[in-house]
């Protein structure tokens, strides 16, 4: 049985971002001959609402907003959602049936529903829940309102950074010949919650020597040497917000070709850093640097996309990448640029950098090493 509790209003104030992305999400409705819309997938839900807990439900129609989630939440949300005009909120454990039981969106109508983000299964079964509400499917329902950040998104996305570029700085002076891959991931991750992170927003990448060409290499017992490279790709949360930096160093010494590499890595990401518009085709933005790697002779050791866009996912849209050719980048969208070189058998480098896209270009919010730093 739903518990049957509404609370009328939330009480916290929110980023003038979000009544564009309604108004977005809105128009969507029109033009699919809609009269609502579902959003069940917890990111995009906080997108809109800032709900950070583990369980919700939102429903959007011309004129309101029902948030549902359950009662292990009730006092939370009292406090974290924003104060969205004509928002509802619902305590159930059964939000479907109780969609219905309500009649929360009125009479029989059209919702469409996250077709990329609910399995057929799912489908199915909630299908058969709200007849006669005929259930609808539409891609990246919300996703491509959410890629434009707010200014208050952005300085999370900032701080979430500096917490990343601070671990950074410590482990320059702590790591050594002898340590393991696997002591310096617990040292990143050990490092950036005792700085304010709430975790690793992905699983944190350490490789050295000639396990660096392993671009999602999991960290090992293999002990740095002198002569190594090593490669460490990690990020922090702060709020919610992602950040993702990936840093290459020498151990001990670096050669002539080592060298030669990394300044060609940063000033391919430069090079697309300052070539980024508003509108540009990621397609585009992803030849900048790649163009650049090839002319070099390595374009057959980079395999992987330029970037991506960035926010309370480690991985968002756009794609930078050569593989696609619909990945357009808005004005204030966060990017990750991390163009890589991976030599097998001996060493592999990526350098990754997070940036505001601007009408100027790109601006740093963190920025690499010009030059390979050696450890000595």
């Amino acid at each position: 049985m739903a518990k049957k509790t509404t609370i009328e209003q939330a009480v916290s104030a929110y980023p003038k971002i979000i009544d564009m992305r309604l108004i977005q999400l809105r128009f969507t409705l029109q033009e699919h001959k809609a009269d609502s819309l579902a959003v069940t997938y917890l990111p995009n839900i906080r997108y809109l609402t800032n709900f950070s807990g583990s369980d919700a439900k939102l429903f959007i129609s011309n004129d309101e907003i029902h948030f549902l989630t359950d009662d292990r939440y009730e006092e939370q949300v009292k406090t974290e959602l924003f104060s969205l005009p004509n928002l509802h909120i619902h305590i159930t454990r059964d939000p479907w049936n109780y969609l219905i039981e309500k009649k929360l969106m009125g009479g029989p109508e059209t919702m469409l529903f996250e077709a990329d983000r609910v399995s057929y299964s799912d489908a199915v079964v909630i299908r058969n829940v709200v007849r006669p509400i005929k259930f609808k499917p539409v891609a990246t329902l919300v996703e491509r309102f959410t890629v434009p950040k707010s200014p208050e998104e952005i300085e999370f996305l900032q701080k979430s950074a500096n917490i990343s570029l601070e671990v950074y700085e410590y482990m320059l002076n702590h790591i050594e010949v002898g340590m393991t891959e696997r002591e310096i991931e617990l040292e990143i991750a050990y490092q950036t919650r005792k700085r304010g992170s709430e975790g690793d927003p992905f699983d944190i990448i350490v490789v050295s020597g000639e396990r660096g060409s392993l671009v999602h290499g999991k960290a090992s017992d293999r002990q740095l040497k002198k002569g190594d490279i090593l490669l460490m790709d990690y990020g922090s949360k702060y709020n919610g917000f992602c950040s993702d930096i990936t840093r290459t160093i020498a151990i001990g010494k670096a050669t002539k070709e080592q060298k030669a590499i990394y300044k060609l890595l940063w000033e391919a990401k430069e090079a697309a850093i300052q070539g980024v518009l508003p509108g540009m085709n990621g397609k585009s933005l992803d030849k900048i640097a790649r163009s650049m790697i090839q002319k070099a002779g390595y374009g057959d050791f980079f395999q992987h996309s330029l970037g991506h866009g960035i926010g309370l996912e480690t991985h968002e849209s756009p794609i930078i990448t050569f593989r696609k050719d619909d990945q357009i980048i808005p004005e204030n969208s966060v990017l990750a640029i991390e163009p890589g070189i991976y030599l097998t058998g001996k060493f592999g480098m990526r350098v990754e950098d997070m940036i505001i896209v601007t009408k100027a270009g790109g601006r740093h919010i963190t920025k690499a090493p010009e030059e390979l730093i050696v450890i000595e």
